[in-house]
């Protein structure tokens, strides 16, 4: 099959999902030709993306392509070709220009039932697939010598892992005021948060200000930018948990990471992530609630996330911590089975089935 994708190639969420499923459907057997938005930044895939965007020159206009990009910017697309928008939203309403560009494309794409849901109680009336995002399990999986360097399950002390960009909305702010609630200095427990946002500037130094001035701040660690997935895994195979109680999120890569490395996570429940995470994978915080999405910053109350109590996120987080010390790691298989599920070949598969 003949593919024109357009879509971002970085470090960032809509970034890692161009490479992989620009990689997953060439390795599929199918020839793509790369339009990149922005300039690619994956240094290990330089040749590969070059071979990509050669294929641009002498693209098949009538193929079908697919823009991995925002809701509020799908009209650019190469040839005449069925137009594909594959979006990954947050929230549960859209603004005039979002809902202008969703329904300006001849099919939608989105990462989970959940987002489908969104769309159809918005009234948009484009049609829809739902093509699930993946994880590449020869990057992240278990890590036999960074758990030993760790004694893994053998040493008492939980550890909880944050990642992701600074940001109200993956519930930073929540996250903080629990940990602080569920613990007390003494108690056998670290919080790591790996989070450097680079959209907001000296605003990641207020972030980190809040955490070291916490009570707790003895038992976290602000752990600096990693520059590769090799060393994000590396970091994945050394903690006990994810912890991600986001009130809004549209898919939530890193669980579904940690899954491949036999890592369960801390979710709300609710958002992309309700995918593939579940009672039997996860440790799930029930929302009580919605309201209207402001953080000052990026959201200004065009939609809606999810509430929940602060109590609720306190339990999951002293659940996980009796299990270590009890030495229960019942989730461990279930976080494998579905990473062996959620694979990048699947998504390929899925587009494939649809087009």
């Amino acid at each position: 099959m003949f593919l024109n994708l357009v879509a971002p190639i970085n470090q960032l969420g809509y970034g890692v999902v161009g490479l992989n499923v620009l990689k997953s459907a060439v390795e599929a057997g199918h020839t793509v030709s790369y339009f990149p938005i922005g300039n690619p930044t994956w240094d290990s895939e330089i040749s590969f993306l070059g071979k990509c965007i050669e294929n641009a020159k002498m693209f098949m206009s009538g193929a079908p392509s697919i823009r991995i990009w925002h809701q509020n910017d799908l009209a650019m697309f190469p040839g005449c070709g069925e137009r594909i928008g594959w979006p990954i939203f947050e929230l549960n309403k859209f603004t005039q220009v979002e809902r202008n560009h969703l329904e300006s494309v001849d099919r939608l794409f989105v990462c989970s039932q959940w987002a489908k849901d969104v769309l159809q109680a918005e009234g948009i009336r484009t049609k829809v697939d739902v093509v699930s995002l993946g994880v590449d399990g020869s990057i992240f999986y278990i890590d036999e010598q960074a758990r030993a360097n760790r004694a893994y399950w053998t040493t008492k002390k939980t550890v909880f892992l944050n990642v992701g960009k600074w940001e109200v909305r993956k519930g930073h702010n929540d996250l903080l005021e629990a940990f602080n609630i569920a613990f007390a200095p003494g108690d056998n427990v670290e919080l790591w948060m790996l989070n450097h946002n680079p959209f907001i500037g000296v605003e990641n130094e207020n972030w980190k200000t809040r955490y070291v001035a916490s009570p707790m701040s003895a038992h976290i660690k602000l752990l600096p930018r990693v520059n590769s997935q090799a060393e994000l895994r590396t970091i994945y195979n050394v903690v006990d948990y994810g912890v991600f109680p986001a009130r809004a999120e549209g898919w939530n890569l890193e669980p579904l990471e940690l899954m491949a490395c036999g890592i369960p996570s801390i979710v709300t429940n609710y958002l992309g992530h309700t995918e593939f995470c579940d009672a039997a994978n996860s440790y799930l915080v029930e929302p009580n609630g919605m309201e209207s999405a402001q953080d000052g910053k990026w959201f200004t109350g065009q939609g809606e996330w999810c509430t929940f109590e602060i109590d609720a996120l306190v339990d999951a987080m002293r659940a996980a911590h009796d299990d270590k010390q009890s030495g229960e790691n019942g989730r461990r298989q279930a976080c494998l089975d579905t990473a062996q599920k959620f694979n990048w070949s699947n998504t390929v598969k899925r587009i494939e089935e649809v087009l």
